[in-house]
């Protein structure tokens, strides 16, 4: 099994608030590279619901939120961490992200916005 196998499969994607899921990702590996993609949401009702991409650019422009690969190109680096790249489907931005599977079997995901703010999120098994 390759070092990176830890995370391929459905994860729960924790608002950075409350933890509750907003979404599940599915994570999977295609010529070495893995990608993760929503498959299903849990909007919040009060929210107006969000069926597309609306502000995002190129490629991913207008295309449905269901499917969407919101991680894109990430490779396991000498920490064993995974670092790539992360769509913010609200802003239409991509962000540098890493990925870090922690103790408790969850997995931090950090994302740099720029050199000076970054912020963490969490993502828990489905079991």
């Amino acid at each position: 099994m390759s070092e990176d196998a830890w995370i391929l499969g459905k994860w729960n994607m924790l608002d950075d608030f409350t933890e509750k899921p907003e979404a599940i990702i599915q994570f999977e590996k295609h010529n070495d590279v893995i990608e993760g993609k929503i498959i299903e949401t849990f909007p919040d009702p009060e929210d107006e619901p969000v069926d597309k991409c609306k502000p995002c650019l190129g490629e991913d422009k207008n295309k449905p939120i269901i499917g969407l690969k919101v991680f894109k190109q990430l490779r396991m680096n000498l920490k064993k961490e995974l670092e790539g790249k992360v769509l913010d489907p609200d802003s239409g931005k991509i962000y540098k992200c890493k990925l870090t599977l922690l103790k408790d079997h969850r997995i931090e995901l950090h994302v740099t916005v720029n050199l000076i703010i970054s912020q963490d999120r969490y993502l828990s098994p489905l079991y």
